[in-house]
């Protein structure tokens, strides 16, 4: 599965970037795993789950995602990385979604900035970021 990541909010602070799309019906994403918002910012990467069976079904066998920039060039945060247990910061059963230490998944801090901060920068409606892989 691939798919460009075309975020609906962004938040581009000078310390902070957040961005986040959200997902129905007919979206691969959401037919395929049943996440229904995925969330990147400097910390974490969220996927929001429609339901806990959803969840649980991701949860159960080790994931990955691969990270590609659409712009011309490259990006250092580009690559395939884990989405494991290894990686998760929080998980809350309640609310069907899960934290991903976004430096645990990417490998550093710094580059987890540039990521979080070339996604806001760029902001909503339009995509520099391919999702491709997941899961």
């Amino acid at each position: 599965m691939s798919y460009a990541f075309t975020p609906s909010f962004v938040f581009d602070g000078s310390n902070t970037d957040s961005s986040r799309e959200y997902y129905s019906s007919g979206d691969d994403v959401y037919d395929t795993w049943g996440i229904d918002e995925i969330s990147i910012s400097n910390s974490f990467i969220d996927l929001y789950f429609k339901d806990a069976t959803s969840m649980s079904t991701w949860r159960n066998s080790d994931r990955s995602v691969q990270f590609e920039y659409t712009g011309s060039g490259s990006k250092g945060w580009e690559g395939t990385y884990d989405l494991t247990s290894d990686e998760e910061y929080s998980v809350n059963n309640s609310f069907n979604y899960i934290h991903y230490d976004a430096a645990d998944v990417i490998g550093s801090q710094t580059t987890v900035n540039q990521f979080a901060d070339d996604i806001s920068s760029n902001g909503t409606g339009s995509s520099i970021l391919n999702i491709n892989d997941l899961g």
